[in-house]
C-alpha cells in the first residue's frame, strides 16, 4: 500500500489573471474541429508558476450577443501546443446564444470544474467550436504553489 500524503498543500497566491498578465482573454474565432488542442485560434487561459498552481475552475461570461456554441479546454504540459502529443483534451461545455441588453444580464455565468493541480509550466488552451460575434471572457480561478 503506498504511503498516504499527510502534509495538505495550499495555494501561495490567488491568481484570478489570464495567463498571468491582467486583462481579459474574450475568445470570439473557431478552433474549428479541434479535439487535439493544436489550432491556432486556441487561446492560452492559464499557465502554472514555478511550483505547479491548483485550478479550481474556469468561469465563463458572455462579452455580448452572440450564437450558441462550445468550448473545449485543454490541458497543455508547457511544450509547444502545436503538438497533439503534448496536450490532452480535458472537457467541454455547452455555450447557449446570448444577446446584449442594457436592462439585463447578456447571460448566466458558466464555470467549468477542474479541480486539479498542475505541474510547473503547464498550461490550459481553450477553443470555440464555432465562431461568435461579441465573444467569451474566461477568467481562471485559480492559486499559484
Amino acid at each position: 500500500m503506498a504511503t498516504p500524503n499527510n502534509d495538505p498543500i495550499y495555494s501561495k497566491q490567488g491568481d484570478q489573471s489570464n495567463n498571468g498578465t491582467t486583462g481579459m482573454n474574450q475568445l470570439v474565432t473557431a478552433a474549428a474541429n479541434d479535439y487535439t488542442g493544436v489550432s491556432a485560434n486556441n487561446s492560452l487561459v492559464f499557465t502554472a508558476g514555478a511550483n505547479g498552481a491548483f485550478v479550481r475552475s474556469i468561469r465563463l461570461k458572455a462579452g455580448g450577443t452572440n450564437t450558441a456554441s462550445v468550448m473545449r479546454f485543454y490541458i497543455n504540459n508547457g511544450s509547444t501546443n502545436t503538438s497533439a502529443t503534448n496536450n490532452t483534451f480535458f472537457g467541454e461545455i455547452a455555450l447557449p446564444a446570448t444577446t446584449a441588453t442594457i436592462i439585463g444580464i447578456t447571460s448566466s455565468e458558466f464555470e467549468y470544474p477542474f479541480g486539479i493541480a498542475i505541474p510547473a509550466g503547464f498550461r490550459i488552451y481553450m477553443g470555440l467550436g464555432t465562431a461568435v460575434a461579441a465573444g467569451w471572457v474566461a477568467t481562471p480561478i485559480a492559486g499559484q504553489y
